[in-house]
């Protein structure tokens, strides 16, 4: 027996006796896919125990040595699947259950790899020393041959996918860009690589893996995660076999589908904008941070990234944008009209806030009161703008329509000096900048029907016109922007008003194309919120607003080169 070969043995038993306790922990009894685990992984690890000993170790007979050294390749990568599948099923395993398993799978990683190395071409002959039957590595002539390339090209195609899995899966990952919510940076199909390795990897559908020993800072954008998904067992089932897919057919079939059958957007790439120990707060697109050290200060380096006007881009990346949520003309309104909300004063309001009160109601003294009551109308903004006349109607003619009125109009006085965040403070502007327009729009419309006003008269009003022309921009901003353009401070103040601060090892991630990003600003449900705190009867929109911050565990990957397409290939 040759020196090669006593090693060859002993790898051998090594490498068995891994595969055979890890066949062993594939043992389950649930009635669903993972019952599978167990019979396969036993058949497959057999067949080689019993080809390597009764053929090679028990008779020296190497006619099946070829057998033994693709079994041998394939078992770790075989094995790596079974363990995906016991993990598929209904009931999940311990942590610690999950160690041993992957500890034992590393063993036969790396003993498979030392075995495929002493059977290789080069070193066959010295292991093969002494043999009864030599091994053959000759290539068959003739009609075999040519079944014979095949089925090499289709062992090399295998090998290169099990190859590329366990590479994506721990060092790099192919990934392409779903949205235009990281312009200018990545566009709609663009593709790069991500660095796994230095994110802490881990093995499909547990938590063990590499280290997570990168360290993240403001700018650096990531993959991650989408939190806004469930990442129970089922789900995350999905999401790993979506993934072998998506990486088999080389990223032409995506099966990581919603219940509704909707593409998941998940991962997603973001850029890191919130660290751990800072406070946050978002108005007019400039993003303030504060700390237990530090008040709030403007992000400098976040305004490097932000992209809020879409048509100052270069033409060359311009060009390529599909959607512009606001064009050029547009985002100046924007600007303008923020400008606007900051100067505007509350005390003109207040004044004209009782004016409108007092004005209205000796209107209405005039007006017949029937025996129906007020009903006080949703305080919606496009609802009270919307209903605008009807609502005039009911206050002039329903018993307590007037009482509504003035309490709506002047309840956001008595808080009026009250101190707030940026956030808050603009929301409370808005809050009655939108009431005094409403206000406007009764008492001009009380005056139209007062005189009796025909058709034409109401079309043609050049001061209501006005002031549906300002509710009209108040609509579009409350509905269309807020939401999009600022962020109320997160983490939230406590109950007693302390500042809450992101905990160690937590990021936020936006992305760059603010107006577009759906990221970790917002849910995927709209509620119905009241624009200021500090009014009772605050006029409300529909948010989604729900910021979260999210544990470097969501973070997958940071994306190292854009490969595709080659016009915009080069390091991210």
């Amino acid at each position: 027996m040759s020196k090669e070969f006593s090693i060859y043995k002993k790898v051998s038993y090594i490498d068995f006796a891994a595969a055979a306790l890890f066949t062993l922990l594939l043992i389950n009894f649930s009635l669903d896919i993972s019952l599978l685990a167990f019979p396969l992984a036993l058949i497959f690890s057999g067949s080689l125990v019993y080809l390597s000993f009764f053929k090679i170790f028990k008779k020296t007979d190497g006619s099946k040595a070829m057998a033994v050294l693709k079994l041998t390749q394939y078992l770790p990568y075989f094995l790596l699947l079974c363990f995906i599948l016991r993990r598929a099923g209904k009931n999940g395993t311990s942590s610690f259950y999950d160690f041993i398993t992957v500890l034992l799978w590393i063993i036969v990683f790396v003993t498979s790899l030392i075995l495929s190395n002493l059977m290789g071409e080069k070193k066959i002959k010295k292991l093969s020393e002494g043999w009864s039957v030599k091994p053959e590595f000759k290539k068959p002539q003739g009609a075999a041959r040519i079944a014979f390339e095949i089925v090499d090209w289709i062992d090399a195609l295998i090998w290169a996918i099990f190859t590329v899995m366990l590479f994506q899966i721990f060092v790099f990952q192919l990934y392409e860009i779903p949205s235009e919510s990281m312009v200018p940076t990545f566009l709609i199909k663009d593709r790069v690589i991500v660095s796994k390795f230095d994110c802490g990897p881990k093995f499909p559908l547990t938590n063990i893996g590499l280290p997570d020993f990168r360290r993240y800072k403001r700018g650096q954008t990531i993959v991650l995660r989408n939190p806004h998904y469930s990442l129970e067992r089922k789900s995350e089932v999905k999401t790993v076999v979506s993934q072998l897919v998506y990486m088999l057919t080389f990223m032409t079939v995506n099966l990581n589908t919603d219940e509704n059958g909707e593409l998941k957007a998940d991962p997603l790439v973001k850029r890191i904008c919130g660290e751990p120990g800072e406070q946050l707060v978002m108005q007019d697109g400039q993003l303030y941070a504060r700390t237990k050290n530090h008040d709030f200060q403007p992000v400098s380096l976040d305004n490097k990234f932000a992209c809020w006007n879409l048509n100052a881009l270069p033409s060359n990346v311009k060009n390529k944008v599909q959607l512009f949520p606001l064009d050029a003309k547009e985002y100046e309104e924007l600007v303008d009209f923020e400008e606007y909300r900051r100067n505007y004063d509350l005390k003109v309001a207040e004044f004209r806030a009782y004016e409108l009160v007092r004005s209205l109601n000796s209107l209405s003294q005039a007006a017949s009161l029937t025996e129906e009551v007020f009903e006080a109308p949703s305080l919606f903004e496009f609802h009270l703008f919307s209903k605008a006349g009807q609502i005039t109607s009911d206050i002039l003619t329903k018993k307590g329509g007037r009482k509504w009125f003035g309490d709506f109009m002047t309840s956001w006085i008595s808080n009026k000096n009250n101190e707030r965040d940026l956030y808050s403070e603009a929301n409370y502007r808005l809050n009655v900048m939108a009431k005094i327009t409403f206000g406007n729009i009764v008492l001009r419309s009380a005056i139209l029907i007062k005189n009796k006003a025909g058709e034409d008269e109401w079309k043609n009003d050049a001061e209501l016109n006005q002031y549906y022309e300002l509710a009209q921009k108040l609509n579009w901003y409350i509905q269309s922007h807020l939401d999009q353009r600022n962020m109320p401070l997160f983490p939230a103040n406590d109950a007693q008003g302390n500042p809450q601060y992101i905990p160690n090892n937590c990021y936020f991630m936006m992305g760059d194309n603010r107006f577009n990003s759906l990221d970790l600003r917002h849910s995927y449900e709209q509620t119905q919120k009241a624009l200021s705190a500090d009014d009772q009867l605050s006029i409300e929109y529909y948010s989604n607003m729900e910021p979260q911050y999210v544990n470097k565990r969501y973070i997958i990957g940071k994306p190292v080169y854009r490969f595709w397409p080659a016009t915009r290939r080069g390091k991210v």
